[in-house]
Protein backbone atom coordinates (compact mmCIF):
# COMPACT_ATOMS: atom_id res chain seq x y z
CA UNK A 1 0.00 0.00 0.00
CA UNK A 2 1.31 3.32 -0.62
CA UNK A 3 1.50 4.88 2.48
CA UNK A 4 3.90 7.53 2.68
CA UNK A 5 5.19 10.65 0.63
CA UNK A 6 6.47 11.21 -2.85
CA UNK A 7 8.74 13.22 -4.27
CA UNK A 8 7.83 14.28 -7.56
CA UNK A 9 9.71 16.28 -9.64
CA UNK A 10 6.87 18.37 -11.50
CA UNK A 11 7.43 20.06 -15.23
CA UNK A 12 6.54 22.82 -16.46
CA UNK A 13 3.14 23.68 -18.11
CA UNK A 14 0.92 21.44 -15.58
CA UNK A 15 -0.58 22.41 -12.33
CA UNK A 16 0.02 20.73 -8.76
CA UNK A 17 -3.44 20.00 -9.51
CA UNK A 18 -2.86 18.05 -12.36
CA UNK A 19 0.20 15.89 -10.75
CA UNK A 20 -2.55 14.71 -8.28
CA UNK A 21 -5.19 13.61 -10.51
CA UNK A 22 -2.56 11.69 -12.27
CA UNK A 23 -1.14 9.97 -9.69
CA UNK A 24 -5.32 9.27 -7.80
CA UNK A 25 -6.18 7.40 -11.56
CA UNK A 26 -2.61 5.95 -12.24
CA UNK A 27 -2.09 4.82 -8.84
CA UNK A 28 -5.56 4.67 -7.58
CA UNK A 29 -4.43 6.42 -4.19
CA UNK A 30 -5.93 9.02 -1.98
CA UNK A 31 -3.44 11.88 -2.07
CA UNK A 32 -2.81 15.50 -1.65
CA UNK A 33 0.12 18.19 -2.01
CA UNK A 34 2.07 20.04 0.29
CA UNK A 35 2.38 23.62 -0.86
CA UNK A 36 0.96 24.55 -4.99
CA UNK A 37 4.04 24.80 -7.52
CA UNK A 38 2.79 27.59 -10.22
CA UNK A 39 2.35 25.80 -13.99
CA UNK A 40 5.28 27.54 -15.41
CA UNK A 41 7.97 26.18 -12.31
CA UNK A 42 9.14 23.08 -12.08
CA UNK A 43 10.73 20.84 -9.58
CA UNK A 44 9.75 19.31 -5.87
CA UNK A 45 6.37 18.67 -5.35
CA UNK A 46 5.96 16.62 -2.17
CA UNK A 47 2.66 14.25 -2.65
CA UNK A 48 1.25 12.61 0.34
CA UNK A 49 -0.52 9.10 0.01
CA UNK A 50 -2.79 7.24 1.91
CA UNK A 51 -2.33 7.58 5.96
CA UNK A 52 0.61 9.95 5.24
CA UNK A 53 -1.96 12.69 4.46
CA UNK A 54 -2.99 12.40 8.41
CA UNK A 55 0.31 13.58 8.95
CA UNK A 56 0.62 16.64 7.09
CA UNK A 57 -0.36 19.17 10.20
CA UNK A 58 2.18 17.42 12.41
CA UNK A 59 5.52 18.53 10.07
CA UNK A 60 6.47 21.64 11.30
CA UNK A 61 6.75 24.75 9.28
CA UNK A 62 10.65 25.01 9.14
CA UNK A 63 10.63 21.54 8.33
CA UNK A 64 8.88 22.29 4.94
CA UNK A 65 11.00 25.08 3.68
CA UNK A 66 12.18 26.16 0.26
CA UNK A 67 14.60 26.11 -2.03
CA UNK A 68 14.78 27.97 -5.16
CA UNK A 69 16.58 28.78 -7.76
CA UNK A 70 14.94 32.02 -9.63
CA UNK A 71 15.26 34.08 -12.67
CA UNK A 72 14.24 37.64 -12.93
CA UNK A 73 13.79 39.61 -16.19
CA UNK A 74 14.48 43.07 -15.65
CA UNK A 75 12.87 45.76 -17.56
CA UNK A 76 9.03 44.79 -17.27
CA UNK A 77 6.38 44.27 -14.98
CA UNK A 78 3.73 41.82 -15.24
CA UNK A 79 0.19 41.75 -13.48
CA UNK A 80 0.58 37.91 -12.93
CA UNK A 81 4.55 39.02 -11.40
CA UNK A 82 5.52 36.35 -13.97
CA UNK A 83 5.97 35.61 -17.69
CA UNK A 84 2.45 34.37 -18.21
CA UNK A 85 1.09 37.97 -17.18
CA UNK A 86 0.25 40.37 -19.09
CA UNK A 87 2.41 43.51 -19.08
CA UNK A 88 1.85 46.45 -17.14
CA UNK A 89 4.72 48.76 -17.27
CA UNK A 90 8.16 49.11 -19.63
CA UNK A 91 11.31 50.56 -18.65
CA UNK A 92 12.75 52.20 -21.60
CA UNK A 93 15.89 53.67 -20.38
CA UNK A 94 19.30 51.89 -19.80
CA UNK A 95 18.92 49.30 -16.54
CA UNK A 96 22.42 50.72 -14.84
CA UNK A 97 22.81 49.84 -11.05
CA UNK A 98 26.58 48.54 -9.42
CA UNK A 99 26.91 45.74 -8.21
CA UNK A 100 27.07 47.17 -4.67
CA UNK A 101 23.63 48.50 -5.16
CA UNK A 102 22.79 45.35 -6.53
CA UNK A 103 24.03 43.07 -3.57
CA UNK A 104 22.84 45.81 -1.21
CA UNK A 105 19.39 45.54 -2.67
CA UNK A 106 18.92 41.73 -2.19
CA UNK A 107 19.86 41.91 1.23
CA UNK A 108 17.02 44.04 2.28
CA UNK A 109 15.17 40.52 1.36
CA UNK A 110 16.64 38.81 3.88
CA UNK A 111 14.84 38.33 7.29
CA UNK A 112 11.09 38.80 8.06
CA UNK A 113 9.05 41.14 6.15
CA UNK A 114 5.46 41.50 5.26
CA UNK A 115 5.44 40.21 2.08
CA UNK A 116 2.35 41.32 -0.34
CA UNK A 117 0.99 38.11 -2.51
CA UNK A 118 0.14 38.57 -5.99
CA UNK A 119 -3.56 39.01 -7.09
CA UNK A 120 -3.31 36.00 -9.13
CA UNK A 121 -2.77 33.55 -6.50
CA UNK A 122 -4.24 30.83 -5.05
CA UNK A 123 -5.09 32.03 -1.62
CA UNK A 124 -8.97 32.52 -0.87
CA UNK A 125 -10.91 35.93 -0.75
CA UNK A 126 -14.41 35.64 0.23
CA UNK A 127 -14.27 31.46 -0.56
CA UNK A 128 -13.05 32.46 -4.20
CA UNK A 129 -9.41 31.76 -5.00
CA UNK A 130 -7.86 35.53 -6.05
CA UNK A 131 -6.29 34.19 -9.56
CA UNK A 132 -10.41 33.47 -10.38
CA UNK A 133 -11.68 36.86 -9.20
CA UNK A 134 -8.58 38.62 -11.19
CA UNK A 135 -9.18 36.93 -14.09
CA UNK A 136 -13.04 37.35 -13.41
CA UNK A 137 -11.89 41.05 -13.41
CA UNK A 138 -12.94 41.66 -10.14
CA UNK A 139 -11.61 43.61 -7.59
CA UNK A 140 -8.91 41.36 -5.45
CA UNK A 141 -7.84 42.66 -2.25
CA UNK A 142 -5.18 40.91 -0.35
CA UNK A 143 -3.86 41.66 2.48
CA UNK A 144 0.35 41.24 3.10
CA UNK A 145 1.71 38.30 5.06
CA UNK A 146 4.71 37.49 7.06
CA UNK A 147 7.37 35.39 5.44
CA UNK A 148 11.05 34.71 5.99
CA UNK A 149 13.87 34.95 3.41
CA UNK A 150 16.51 32.97 5.41
CA UNK A 151 19.22 33.76 2.51
CA UNK A 152 19.32 35.28 -1.47
CA UNK A 153 22.37 34.89 -3.67
CA UNK A 154 23.45 36.13 -6.92
CA UNK A 155 24.29 33.33 -9.09
CA UNK A 156 24.55 35.04 -12.00
CA UNK A 157 23.82 38.73 -13.70
CA UNK A 158 23.66 38.54 -17.57
CA UNK A 159 21.89 39.75 -20.94
CA UNK A 160 20.36 37.75 -22.91
CA UNK A 161 18.13 38.65 -25.69
CA UNK A 162 18.46 42.39 -24.72
CA UNK A 163 17.24 41.40 -21.59
CA UNK A 164 18.95 41.58 -17.96
CA UNK A 165 18.55 38.82 -16.20
CA UNK A 166 19.16 37.75 -12.47
CA UNK A 167 19.89 34.10 -11.22
CA UNK A 168 19.15 34.07 -7.75
CA UNK A 169 18.87 31.18 -5.44
CA UNK A 170 16.53 31.89 -2.53
CA UNK A 171 15.99 29.99 0.57
CA UNK A 172 12.96 31.06 2.22
CA UNK A 173 9.63 29.59 4.60
CA UNK A 174 6.42 28.35 3.33
CA UNK A 175 4.14 30.62 1.97
CA UNK A 176 6.67 33.03 0.40
CA UNK A 177 5.77 33.38 -2.99
CA UNK A 178 8.85 34.14 -5.06
CA UNK A 179 6.90 35.94 -7.61
CA UNK A 180 6.50 38.59 -5.61
CA UNK A 181 10.20 38.91 -4.69
CA UNK A 182 10.89 39.55 -8.13
CA UNK A 183 8.46 41.98 -8.71
CA UNK A 184 9.91 43.49 -5.39
CA UNK A 185 12.91 43.37 -6.30
CA UNK A 186 12.42 45.01 -9.94
CA UNK A 187 10.58 47.92 -8.08
CA UNK A 188 13.47 48.41 -5.51
CA UNK A 189 15.98 48.61 -8.45
CA UNK A 190 13.41 51.10 -10.41
CA UNK A 191 13.28 49.44 -13.24
CA UNK A 192 10.26 46.62 -13.21
CA UNK A 193 11.00 42.97 -13.51
CA UNK A 194 8.92 39.92 -13.60
CA UNK A 195 9.84 35.89 -12.82
CA UNK A 196 10.73 34.58 -15.67
CA UNK A 197 12.05 31.61 -14.60
CA UNK A 198 11.76 28.77 -11.63
CA UNK A 199 13.23 25.56 -10.01
CA UNK A 200 12.21 24.68 -6.54
CA UNK A 201 15.16 22.68 -5.88
CA UNK A 202 14.32 21.40 -2.57
CA UNK A 203 11.23 21.51 0.10
CA UNK A 204 12.25 20.75 3.58
CA UNK A 205 14.90 17.80 3.34
CA UNK A 206 13.51 16.35 -0.02
CA UNK A 207 16.03 17.60 -3.08
CA UNK A 208 14.76 17.14 -6.81
CA UNK A 209 17.99 14.80 -7.56
CA UNK A 210 15.67 12.00 -5.63
CA UNK A 211 12.27 13.56 -7.39
CA UNK A 212 9.99 10.97 -9.13
CA UNK A 213 9.92 12.18 -12.98
CA UNK A 214 6.39 12.55 -14.19
CA UNK A 215 7.19 10.90 -17.18
CA UNK A 216 7.05 7.75 -15.25
CA UNK A 217 3.59 8.38 -13.08
CA UNK A 218 2.23 8.45 -17.16
CA UNK A 219 3.61 4.94 -17.33
CA UNK A 220 2.57 4.01 -14.14
CA UNK A 221 6.00 2.61 -13.13
CA UNK A 222 6.05 1.42 -9.00
CA UNK A 223 7.61 3.88 -7.06
CA UNK A 224 7.08 2.68 -3.47
CA UNK A 225 10.29 0.84 -3.37
CA UNK A 226 12.54 4.00 -4.99
CA UNK A 227 14.90 7.02 -3.49
CA UNK A 228 11.54 9.22 -4.78
CA UNK A 229 9.44 7.28 -2.01
CA UNK A 230 9.32 8.27 1.85
CA UNK A 231 7.25 5.74 4.26
CA UNK A 232 5.53 7.41 7.06
CA UNK A 233 8.11 6.51 9.83
CA UNK A 234 10.21 8.74 8.05
CA UNK A 235 8.12 11.41 7.54
CA UNK A 236 7.96 13.35 10.55
CA UNK A 237 10.71 14.86 12.51
CA UNK A 238 10.30 13.72 16.04
CA UNK A 239 11.59 11.11 18.25
CA UNK A 240 10.89 7.42 17.46
CA UNK A 241 9.01 5.38 20.66
CA UNK A 242 8.84 1.47 19.52
CA UNK A 243 6.83 -0.09 22.10
CA UNK A 244 5.80 -3.75 22.41
CA UNK A 245 2.59 -5.73 21.72
CA UNK A 246 0.96 -4.60 25.10
CA UNK A 247 2.05 -0.82 24.70
CA UNK A 248 0.48 -1.28 20.57
CA UNK A 249 -3.07 -2.48 22.56
CA UNK A 250 -2.91 0.79 24.90
CA UNK A 251 -2.07 2.69 22.12
CA UNK A 252 -5.05 1.57 19.65
CA UNK A 253 -7.34 2.80 22.60
CA UNK A 254 -5.65 6.05 22.88
CA UNK A 255 -4.31 5.08 26.82
CA UNK A 256 -1.07 6.36 27.95
CA UNK A 257 1.48 3.46 28.17
CA UNK A 258 3.90 2.92 31.10
CA UNK A 259 8.04 2.41 30.60
CA UNK A 260 7.98 -1.02 30.87
CA UNK A 261 5.93 -0.69 27.45
CA UNK A 262 8.66 0.72 25.55
CA UNK A 263 11.08 -1.12 24.05
CA UNK A 264 13.55 1.33 22.85
CA UNK A 265 13.22 5.26 21.81
CA UNK A 266 15.17 7.16 18.96
CA UNK A 267 15.95 10.45 18.89
CA UNK A 268 18.64 12.55 17.12
CA UNK A 269 18.03 15.64 20.34
CA UNK A 270 18.92 15.49 23.97
CA UNK A 271 15.86 17.82 24.94
CA UNK A 272 12.33 16.74 25.31
CA UNK A 273 10.53 17.15 22.58
CA UNK A 274 7.04 18.43 22.39
CA UNK A 275 5.69 15.23 20.10
CA UNK A 276 7.26 11.55 19.64
CA UNK A 277 6.34 9.18 17.14
CA UNK A 278 4.51 5.52 18.09
CA UNK A 279 6.37 2.25 16.52
CA UNK A 280 4.63 -0.80 16.81
CA UNK A 281 6.96 -3.59 17.23
CA UNK A 282 6.63 -4.44 13.23
CA UNK A 283 8.12 -1.05 12.78
CA UNK A 284 4.60 0.47 11.77
CA UNK A 285 4.07 4.54 12.76
CA UNK A 286 0.84 3.99 14.92
CA UNK A 287 0.44 7.20 16.87
CA UNK A 288 1.58 10.53 17.48
CA UNK A 289 1.97 11.20 21.25
CA UNK A 290 2.80 14.23 23.09
CA UNK A 291 5.04 14.79 25.91
CA UNK A 292 4.13 16.64 29.30
CA UNK A 293 6.85 17.28 31.98
CA UNK A 294 5.08 15.76 35.45
CA UNK A 295 4.02 19.11 37.59
CA UNK A 296 3.49 17.08 40.72
CA UNK A 297 6.11 16.93 43.22
CA UNK A 298 4.35 13.59 44.30
CA UNK A 299 5.29 12.18 40.97
CA UNK A 300 8.71 10.96 39.75
CA UNK A 301 10.89 13.39 37.56
CA UNK A 302 10.31 12.60 33.95
CA UNK A 303 7.10 13.00 31.08
CA UNK A 304 3.91 11.82 30.45
CA UNK A 305 2.60 10.79 26.93
CA UNK A 306 -0.40 11.61 25.84
CA UNK A 307 -2.28 10.56 22.38
CA UNK A 308 -2.41 13.48 19.73
CA UNK A 309 -3.27 11.15 16.75
CA UNK A 310 -3.96 7.13 16.46
CA UNK A 311 -3.67 5.68 13.46
CA UNK A 312 -5.92 2.89 12.96
CA UNK A 313 -4.47 -0.39 11.34
CA UNK A 314 -7.76 -0.11 8.31
CA UNK A 315 -7.29 3.62 8.36
CA UNK A 316 -6.31 5.02 4.88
Amino acid sequence: MADGCLVVYKPRGCSSHDIIDKVRRVYKVKCGHAGTLDPMAQGVLLVFCGRALKLLNFIPPEHLDKTYLMKVALGSTTDSYDATGKVTATFDQPIDFSNDQLMSTLRGFVGNYDQMPPVFSAIKVGGKRAYAMARAGEEVVLKSRKVHVTSIRLVSDYVSDSVRQLLLRVHCSRGTYVRSIAHDLGHKLGCGGHLSYLLRERVGKWAFTQAFPYWQIEKGTPFVDTASFVSCEDILPYPRLTVNAEGQQKISKGQQISRKEIVKLETDSPELCDMVQIISPEGRLIAVYGTQKNQSDEQKAGFRLCPVRVFPENEA
